[in-house]
């Protein structure tokens, strides 16, 4: 099993992935409306899955007879969602080849590849 470490890899509705320091930086970096619409999988190196915990639901709201609208920002935590999942982490970090986010993450990623792969 990969040892857990504070760095979160995040899949979203965008090319490539994100890697953070952490979760509470992943969610500093992350508008609300983004996680609920485009965050598809976050994992920590410990292969542990994530998901989204909303301390405060996004609010939509309607003006000009509904033809306008505005979204009131939630606020959310991200939380682990079950065991780890070292299949899961692999086919997200091998799928998604392209540069990392941030470009440094690539040495990390690839090392953590290689323990995945050897599990």
């Amino acid at each position: 099993m990969v040892r857990r470490r504070d760095v979160l890899i995040v899949q979203l509705d965008e090319p490539g992935r994100f890697v953070f320091s952490s979760t509470a930086e992943a969610v500093r970096a992350i508008e609300p409306v983004d996680a609920e619409s485009k965050l598809r999988a976050a994992f920590d190196e410990g292969a542990v899955p994530y998901r989204v915990n909303w301390l405060e639901p996004n609010r939509e709201s309607r003006v000009l007879l509904g033809s306008l609208g505005s979204v009131a920002q939630g606020r959310y935590e991200l939380v682990p969602a079950g065991p780890p999942q070292p299949a899961a982490l692999r086919a997200l970090v091998e799928t998604q080849v392209a540069d990392p986010e941030p470009p440094q993450s690539k040495h990390e990623l690839d090392r953590l590849l290689a323990q995945l792969r050897a599990v």
